[in-house]
């Protein structure tokens, strides 16, 4: 069943987005580092906070919706009990600032009452520091235009994480001296466990996401130097709920024997 909803998530788009704006080997290792880097600097700190992984599957989820280039959250993750970040951007694309955008919606999270400021979005943070979630899958695709954005020539980032997060009534994690609940190894302020991976479960969450309805921001000027110039480049990121160069040709294959089948 779970195989039937990625194919249906992903299907032809995958094979269509193959060679348009695809995330770099380098990129996916940045995208995972900086993930468990800010997952070990959370404030309060985490008594556990469990170490992610890259995931292909859940990059085919990513790769086949990111292609459609609609601005909204993908509703077969709902049965995936995957959650997801959006971000998007017109100009050089970062994925780095991406993620650091995301994070930074700590600023606006209170931990103790575990709210959002009044009028403000930390349901990115909350996600990305979620400590039961354990694997992300991210893809890049550039949009001519965005379906419910008045964006045009923009790259669309998305990254899609398993278990999910922002599980209404609970905080993203339990505070505490670092490490202090881990079972097993610790490693930089992270939980390491032999058994890190729970299974992929096709079935509705029993909890709601905080956000069921993404609110989309205003952008955000950001000023970007470069040699010839300063460009101007608008950043707009969107409420919570990868493609590779190299990705395997027998991925490839399945998936087209798979919808074929």
């Amino acid at each position: 069943m779970y195989q039937d909803v990625v194919l249906r998530s992903a299907g032809l788009w995958v094979i269509l987005s193959l060679a348009v704006g695809q995330l770099t080997e380098q990129e996916i290792l940045n995208i995972v580092d900086l993930h468990n880097e800010l997952r070990s600097q959370v404030q309060p700190s985490a008594a556990f906070m469990q170490k992610v992984v890259w995931d292909e599957t859940i990059r085919l989820v990513a790769e086949g919706y990111a292609a459609k280039c609609i601005w909204d959250h993908n509703p077969d993750l709902e049965h995936l009990t995957m959650g997801e970040n959006l971000f998007v951007g017109t100009g050089p694309f970062n994925a780095t600032k991406a993620v650091m955008d995301w994070f930074n919606e700590n600023l606006d999270y209170n931990y103790n009452t575990n709210d959002c400021a009044e009028d403000k979005m930390c349901g990115h943070y909350t996600q990305l520091v979620w400590a039961n979630t354990t694997k992300i899958g991210c893809a890049s695709y550039f949009c001519d235009t965005l379906e419910k954005l008045h964006f045009e020539k923009a790259t669309l980032l998305i990254c899609d994480y398993y278990p999910q997060g922002n599980i209404e009534g609970q905080k993203p994690y339990e505070s505490g001296e670092s490490c202090s609940k881990c079972p097993e190894e610790c490693e930089n302020n992270i939980c390491v466990m032999e058994n890190l991976f729970p299974p992929f479960e096709d079935t509705d969450p029993k909890s709601t996401q905080m956000s069921t309805e993404p609110k989309v921001q205003e952008p955000t000027v950001v000023y970007v130097e470069t040699k010839e110039r300063d460009m101007l480049t608008k950043i707009i990121s969107q409420g919570s709920t990868v493609q590779s160069v190299s990705a395997s040709l027998l991925m490839l294959f399945w998936l087209l024997a798979a919808l074929v089948l």
